[in-house]
């Protein structure tokens, strides 16, 4: 009945943080929003102000779901709230804005165009948005009509900036060829997915992340795809999705991190190695993760043990300077839930980390 509980508590929590449900949360444990080190994480400091037309505001209160680059710009991003609506930054982190269009919204997805950053598309979850002016407007591309689905992740095809893609929860894949005018189905998975990206350095190369089935690839624009789970069959939970990042410093390199642990590929996920941790496989949830691209043995990420009713029992942070031989701990700026973890490009000193709170007053599925 024990592992009964756990595995339910388990399968709970990985649906909250990736998306699969919406929430409505309460700061209970301690400050959640968005925190940035000088430091390589010795030290932490909220970054929070948000100057209005009334004066400074706060932003310390938001539940962080995932943080967005912007290609254009090292010193921009972009964070995507649970049901708090989407904020950016271009002055790394200094100072806030806010997307007033999208208030009160669960952002799932969002990508900048790598040739304009005046031109970002978002998901809510049942809409596709679009605007062309750096979210001063921003105008309806996509609507789902089936109340059971939402896009969860939209990426862009560096190629050509026309092509986007977007990810439905129920496993549908869709593309638009004209800047998001018109979509159309390109794959039916039949199954539960996360998380889509487009592989910047490979025209025509998605990569698609589903919830319990694993990863798949297509290197022609979606016309076929490649199941990549033969290497991943051989460590225990790791079809357990939690993150998939692509490396920014090689060319078909890529992190799966999963339930099992942390996971990279070298060959476009033909096969996978371990890398090695401090937490045994199974332990804990990993949400953060991070790599220096300017030296591949140093790698970031958090450690999560959530309790009942998915109560924040700790949460851990850890750096390895020699790829996973030797792990040091750090200490976290609060202690609720780290949910992602971004290395500014050039300045690798410098840390962002997004918190996130799943106290609960209420659950609903989207």
């Amino acid at each position: 009945m024990f592992r009964r509980l756990t595995f339910i508590s388990f399968v709970v929590a990985a649906v909250l943080l990736t998306g699969a449900s919406c929430i409505t949360t309460k700061t209970a444990s301690g400050p959640v929003g968005m925190f940035r080190s000088l430091d390589k994480g010795e030290t932490w400091k909220q970054i929070s102000a948000m100057p209005t037309p009334t004066g400074v505001q706060s932003i310390g209160s938001l539940n962080i779901f995932r943080i967005y680059d912007d290609p254009n710009d090292v010193n921009a991003m972009y964070i995507g709230t649970r049901g708090q609506g989407l904020y950016y930054t271009y002055d790394n982190g200094d100072a806030w804005r806010v997307a007033p269009a999208l208030a009160g919204k669960f952002i799932y997805g969002l990508v900048v165009d790598p040739y304009d950053k005046c031109n970002v598309y978002v998901s809510d979850g049942p809409h596709i948005y679009k605007t062309e002016d750096c979210t001063r407007t921003w105008n309806l591309v996509y609507t789902e009509e089936r109340p059971a689905e939402r896009l969860v992740s939209l990426t862009m095809d560096f190629k050509d900036r026309n092509v986007l893609y977007g990810a439905e929860v129920g496993g549908d894949i869709l593309k638009s060829e004209d800047g998001g005018r018109n979509w159309r189905v390109i794959k039916r998975f039949g199954f539960n997915l996360q998380y889509i990206i487009a592989d910047p350095n490979v025209p025509d190369r998605v990569y698609v992340a589903s919830y319990r089935n694993g990863l798949y690839r297509t290197d022609n624009g979606g016309q076929n795809w490649l199941e990549l789970n033969a290497g991943l069959d051989t460590f225990s939970g790791s079809k357990n999705f939690s993150r998939l990042v692509l490396n920014p410093a090689q060319r078909d390199s890529l992190f799966w991190i999963s339930k099992y642990g942390i996971l990279r590929s070298d060959d476009a996920g033909a096969s996978w190695k371990e890398i090695p941790l401090i937490t045994p496989p199974g332990s804990v949830n990993i949400y953060g993760f991070a790599i220096n691209p300017k030296n591949q043995k140093e790698i970031y990420y958090t450690a999560t043990i959530l309790g009942d009713k998915n109560v924040h029992v700790r949460s851990t942070f850890y750096i390895t300077t020699d790829g996973g031989s030797s792990w040091v701990t750090k200490k976290l700026p609060t202690n609720t839930i780290p949910t992602a973890i971004r290395m500014h490009p050039e300045e690798n000193n410098v840390l962002f980390m997004g918190f996130t709170d799943l106290q609960q007053q209420a659950a609903t599925t989207l």
